[in-house]
């Protein structure tokens, strides 16, 4: 520590000594990084007492054992597990260092420390790494060196490089305004400026910028940094306020060229007011397909950016939220219209013309203003869209995979999903890369197909640092879709083309793999995102298989854009994780309808402001791990080391499960579903009662309860935490005593309460005891506070509850529950509503 906090101090003198009289308001402020083993509770308070200004905080749990910091197991044994941590952000000027260093120097010399800062002796017992926020974190953790050194061989000294600067979110507006100032000067200074305007959100602790500098100077860095330089004359990559620096101008939806084949569709014209809104590119409003069942809403006239054949992305996926995936032509269009609005348009710079988002537009500004302007309307636009109740979002940043830390994007859709309770359904992210087998094409071939699956499983597992969900996959209200391998096309022709994953139920080859936000479950469900088969290599010795992208069979047949003047007919087959979602929207769509004729039945028994969250928790309720995907999974990766945590390992391939969308939307005589809502407060608890079906009384026949509760949560994008409200639901004793005597299948018990859905899949097969006719199961609802002092609000939420035997088995179990339930009307012990 001692050396470390010379090195610090050195360095402060060091910058201070660079920016004296460089820029007028510049005050020589450093970001600390305080890197702890373990956790401090309440030590923002500490850092502000010595005049640093809390910039934040994130768990870590990836510190290298050492002398000083280990695990040890339950026999009290050292292991070589990563040690778990927290990092901590904190502003602080030379007054600010002084007293930093004093505090040092008196604990380790063991005097007491003053009143209000003893935290500190907590801090400094557990503190692996004290440093600067530099260059390492600004720019070498978000790729930006790497992207820069692509860029840069081909490229004219004159010419301009785009990125985006993300800044410090400064608690007070003076302090953001005088740092946007300060921005502007440095890159004047080094020959750059800005593309546009600050982004400032405070909602989401959001303030950026476009800029640009020419590509010498983006050299000249890279020139030093290789040197090994400890310096550089570029004082815009110096500068304090700077957090990271991003690429911009990424191209957000990738598709395939090509011309599809005719296929007739029957056109129709619906009325009804929409419930899906589709944020993307511009789709054909003209095709067969989609002809009067959009509503286009275009208020920037993206539109006009695009030349036939471009509204590629956009209308393929307003193809799978109206109609599913189409068989011969053969669909089964939503009875509503689908509201879209683009926030995409054409990359002209780009050999396809790919869509995305120009380097100058923040995303976060275009969704934010679409968004707001469904629900309360922009200028003198009244409400666009007042009625939706899911968004479909199929798209995402490949320059941003998840880290640590929820991304801006991110907790723009959570905080809009809290502030209009909508549910948004958010792709995973495909993963575009080739997969290396490490075998010959003939030592391959001679696997039998479990075998194949069982190497290839672990080849992608190999690939996981890079598999990582796309921004905004990791927002907390969101249903995250990831993509299983599968599609209804039937059979095709293969040709060179090789299919990895022969005959498995599995997640697809081509998809981005989970955790979430503190390790939650991500991406919750999996819906079909069509077989993708990868060219087989041309050499028997070669071992890389790239992507197919080709747009015949397999895959998902959809509405295609064509460039053929006129051609208003055209599909294609696709695949990934944008149709998985999709299909996602889609059957959030039809669960709509379920609830608007059940509250029909039942006297608008769910208000209209639980509807999206009762969507959530059903679209959700649906998803089971399949069993024969568990088995070739633990077959390939399942360990000694992991076989404690095996649950947790499941869950990142395979989420909650596949949606099995039927089971939702309709009852059998064997299978019942029963549904509640409500609003809960802190500390409230929230009862119900779901009565037991007399005929399983002294039964000895399998059954299955599926409980799943699904919440909007408040955020707070200055707490490590991130989600306010934490609920959790529980029986009055353990799932092991309850009467019916079930066990939990799938999800790890702590993982499925760090996001904002639970899901619990229990079964079981022992002989139940006899019970009572109006004997229930008491299920109770917790609300805590998580990422603040205080919960002021309501939190919403949905709870789903299905019981079910095999089908064919005499017990009505259906008939039973409606029965005992029709004479309650209240079953909340507090205030939710059933």
């Amino acid at each position: 520590m001692d050396a470390q906090l010379t090195t610090l101090q050195q360095d402060f003198e060091r910058y201070k000594a660079s920016v004296s009289g460089s820029v007028a308001g510049l005050e020589p402020e450093t970001v600390l990084v305080i890197e702890i083993a373990g956790s401090v509770n309440e030590f923002r308070q500490a850092v502000e007492a010595i005049g640093l200004e809390w910039m934040g905080e994130w768990d870590i749990d990836d510190i290298p054992p050492d002398e000083d910091f280990f695990e040890r197991n339950t026999k009290g044994e050292r292991t070589n597990k990563a040690v778990k941590g927290r990092m901590f952000l904190s502003l602080g000027n030379e007054a600010g260092m002084r007293e930093l260093l004093s505090l040092w120097e008196k604990w380790r010399d063991n005097e007491t420390l003053p009143s209000g800062k003893t935290k500190w002796r907590d801090v400094f017992n557990q503190t692996v790494q004290i440093r600067r926020w530099g260059i390492e974190e600004a720019l070498r953790e978000t790729g930006m060196l790497d992207r820069w050194q692509d860029l840069l061989n081909p490229i004219n000294p004159a010419q301009a490089i785009r990125f985006q600067i993300e800044l410090f979110y400064r608690r007070s507006e003076d302090r953001r305004r005088q740092s946007e100032r300060n921005v502007a000067t440095l890159l004047q200074a080094a020959g750059g400026k800005t593309l546009g305007g600050f982004i400032d959100m405070p909602e989401i602790a959001f303030h950026a910028v476009k800029a640009e500098l020419p590509a010498e100077r983006i050299q000249q860095l890279l020139n030093e940094l290789e040197s090994e330089s400890h310096d550089t004359d570029i004082q815009l990559f110096k500068f304090h306020g700077v957090m990271y620096f991003r690429p911009t101008g990424q191209s957000l939806a990738v598709t395939e060229d090509g011309e599809g084949v005719d296929t007739e569709i029957a056109e129709g014209v619906v009325d009804l007011p929409p419930i899906a809104a589709i944020l993307d590119g511009v789709p054909n409003v003209q095709h067969q397909a989609l002809k009067g069942r959009l509503l286009l809403d275009d208020p920037d006239n993206l539109s006009a950016q695009y030349q036939p054949g471009d509204r590629k992305h956009g209308t393929a996926m307003a193809s799978l939220v109206v109609h599913g995936e189409m068989a011969d032509g053969q669909a089964d269009p939503l009875p509503r219209l689908v509201y879209v609005l683009p926030i995409m348009q054409p990359d002209p710079h780009s050999m396809n013309r790919s869509e995305h988002v120009p380097d100058e537009v923040f995303f976060e500004d275009r969704i934010a203003r679409a968004v707001r302007r469904m629900f309360e309307g922009e200028g003198a636009a009244p409400a666009q869209a007042p009625t939706i109740c899911v968004i479909n979002v199929s798209i995402g940043d490949p320059s941003r995979p998840f880290i640590h830390t929820p991304s801006p994007w991110a907790r723009l859709l959570d905080w809009l999903s809290w502030k209009y309770r909508v549910l948004f359904c958010v792709s995973a992210g495909n993963y575009p890369e080739a997969i290396d087998i490490a075998l010959s094409g003939t030592d391959y071939l001679a696997l039998t197909d479990p075998k194949k699956v069982e190497h290839v499983l672990k080849c992608i597992q190999a690939q996981l640092s890079g598999r990582r969900i796309l921004s905004p996959a990791e927002a907390i209200n969101a249903i995250t879709v990831g993509a299983t391998h599968a599609d209804n096309g039937g059979n095709y022709y293969q040709g060179q083309r090789t299919d990895l994953l022969p005959g498995a139920s599995l997640f697809s080859p081509a998809a981005r793999l989970g955790h979430g936000f503190r390790r939650s479950v991500k991406p919750e469900i999996l819906f079909p995102g069509g077989r993708q088969l990868y060219r087989t290599p041309v050499l028997d010795s070669q071992t890389v298989y790239q992507p197919d992208g080709g747009l015949a069979a397999p895959g998902q047949q959809v509405a295609w854009d064509s460039n053929q003047a006129g051609a208003l007919s055209k599909t294609v087959h696709t695949r990934g994780t944008s149709n998985a979602t999709a299909l996602a929207t889609r059957s959030a769509a039809r669960i709509y309808e379920v609830l608007d004729a059940l509250r029909g039945d039942h006297e608008d028994s769910i208000p209209q402001g639980l509807i999206s969250v009762l969507i959530k928790a059903l679209l959700v309720h649906g998803a089971k791990q399949d069993d024969d995907a568990c088995e070739a999974i633990a077959a390939a990766l399942k360990t000694r080391d992991n076989s404690r945590q095996f649950k947790e390992v499941m869950s990142r391939y395979l989420g909650y499960g596949a949606v099995q969308i039927e089971r939702v939307l309709a009852c059998t005589e064997q299978r019942g579903t029963v549904l509640g809502c409500g609003e809960i407060r802190e500390n409230e608890i929230h009862e119900y009662r779901l009565p037991l079906p007399p005929g399983l009384s002294s039964s000895q026949e399998w059954r299955r309860m599926v409980v799943t509760l699904a919440w909007f949560s408040a955020v707070n994008p200055n707490h490590r935490n991130f989600r306010e409200a934490k609920l959790e639901m529980s029986p009055a004793n353990n799932w092991g005593t309850l009467p019916l005597k079930l066990a939990r299948q799938d999800g790890d018990h702590n993982q499925v309460l760090r996001g904002t859905v639970q899901h619990e899949v229990l079964e079981g097969t022992d002989q139940i005891a006899a019970f009572q006719d109006g004997d229930s199961i008491l299920l109770h609802i917790a609300c805590k506070k998580d990422a603040t002092a205080r919960l002021d609000d309501a939190i919403p939420y949905g709870l789903a509850v299905t019981l079910e035997v095999a089908e064919g088995i005499q017990i009505p179990i259906y008939e039973q529950l409606r029965t005992r339930l029709q004479p309650q009307v209240a079953v909340s012990a507090v205030g939710g509503t059933a």
